[in-house]
């Protein structure tokens, strides 16, 4: 458990060090896309929740488990979507260092 922790806590400090260096303009771009990125999969998500009367077993499996890696998926982006959103505001509350 502590090595899952361990890189769960790097990869979003990785995150929130990359999010921190883009530029301004590119941090607003990076949370509008992780935004719409995040309701596509949510949308995808819960059309695909709901089973077909045609489908058969295979399929129906087939759709559980695409609605569930559309929902781990929309996840990361809203998470990349808070950490752009906070990056954005970060040089106001002393949050960012600046360079120079």
């Amino acid at each position: 458990m502590d090595t899952i922790l361990t890189s769960t806590s790097g990869l979003l400090a990785r995150l929130w060090n990359w999010t921190l260096n883009l530029d301004g303009g590119l941090q607003i771009v990076l949370v509008l896309l992780a935004c719409v990125a995040s309701g596509a999969c949510a949308i995808v998500g819960r059309r695909m929740q709901s089973p077909s009367p045609m489908d058969q077993d295979g399929a129906i499996a087939a759709r559980t488990v695409l609605a569930v890696i559309c929902y781990i998926l929309g996840v990361v982006c809203m998470l990349a979507m808070l950490f752009g959103l906070a990056a954005v505001f970060a040089p106001l509350i002393g949050l960012a260092h600046s360079a120079g």
